[in-house]
């Protein structure tokens, strides 16, 4: 089967994993970005410059491409392009092309914390109280320091801040969007990839302990087996409204075990290589539910570590097919050879 990754930006290490699975069958990974300085996009078999999500052309563009390649599975990867698959699903669905996300109210509710809170609190899932944001403003002098400020529609732990005492809480405030305020989880932080099937059932999740990160993304981790983490799972996928595919969640977990979960993600994480290198192939698990074949629940190694470091990928630009004006679909930038 033929893969496309939408907007693969650095997502280097999810193409290569996608391409272990699917080049022993004869698939190939394609990608587009609408950045031609993608670094992702010179690792797949072939890429495209296509306008930006938000832009009319881009259906066409996506359709026109998977058309000419036989495309039969796009992986979304980017939280703001995520709303848009998730209603053109449908349309994709018509044409035979299946897109891996979740529905619109999942989305909604990974993409807004205000939502998240909102979703957990009435779930009865564990999480940090929310605060209310006028008893922020006006100082409360009881307010349980200390607190996290960020952007309630932020993403990769951009413009996360903890404050300790008024002054600070109230110098973040007003430099940040959209805040939302939240009591600070303690202990160890960890991310769980889940997989999600077609009847809102999680068939494999797979913690890993965020041992050092960097810019929002694990650098340093190491698979753990938690109970407690694998559970939460599960009870994410039953509390969710429309999830599917691949899913994952941050949590803290306390020193007597008690974890609260902080932020959800309804796509690939960027520390899912550790869960796929672990056993759980969430890529396969999608082509085998495209391809109409039992979705297997996977078994997967405890005690696995992760280690990152930089590389990079080099090429001429002027020795690359030159782009015509963008249209729909006619965008035919592609990698050096």
């Amino acid at each position: 089967m033929n893969v496309l990754v939408s907007s693969a930006g650095r997502r280097g290490a999810l193409i290569r994993l996608i391409r272990e699975t699917v080049q022993p069958r004869g698939g190939c990974v394609y990608a587009v970005d609408a950045a031609p300085w993608s670094s992702a996009c010179r690792l797949a078999d072939e890429w495209r410059v296509v306008p930006p999500f938000s832009d009319a052309n881009f259906f066409d563009s996506i359709v026109s491409f998977c058309k000419q390649r036989d495309i039969r599975l796009i992986v979304p990867t980017h939280d703001c392009e995520l709303p848009v698959y998730a209603k053109l699903r449908p349309l994709f669905h018509e044409l035979g092309i299946h897109v891996a996300c979740s529905g619109s109210a999942t989305i909604q509710i990974a993409r807004n914390k205000h939502e998240t809170a909102k979703f957990l609190r009435q779930a009865g899932l564990p999480s940090p109280a929310e605060i209310d944001l006028d008893r922020a403003l006006r100082g409360d002098t009881t307010l349980p320091y200390p607190l996290v400020v960020k952007p309630s529609d932020g993403s990769g732990s951009r413009g996360v801040q903890i404050v300790t005492d008024a002054e600070e809480l109230t110098f973040y405030l007003r430099r940040t969007t959209n805040p939302i305020v939240q009591q600070c989880a303690e202990g160890r932080e960890y991310t769980t990839n889940l997989f999600v099937n077609r009847s809102h059932r999680c068939l494999v999740a797979v913690p890993h302990w965020r041992v050092e990160t960097r810019g929002g993304e694990v650098s340093k981790c190491m698979t753990v087996r938690h109970p407690s983490l694998i559970d939460l799972a599960s009870r994410l996928a039953d509390a969710l409204p429309d999830p599917y595919g691949a899913l994952c969640f941050q949590a803290f977990v306390s020193s007597d075990g008690q974890a609260q979960v902080i932020e959800i993600n309804a796509r690939f994480g960027g520390g899912y290589p550790i869960a796929h290198q672990a056993g759980a192939n969430f890529v396969q698990m999608l082509i085998d539910d495209v391809e109409g074949r039992e979705v297997s629940q996977p078994d997967w190694s405890d005690g696995l570590a992760m280690t990152r470091w930089d590389d990079a990928v080099f090429w001429h630009p002027q020795q690359e097919t030159a782009a015509p004006a963008l249209t729909a679909g006619e965008s035919n930038l592609r990698r050096v050879a």
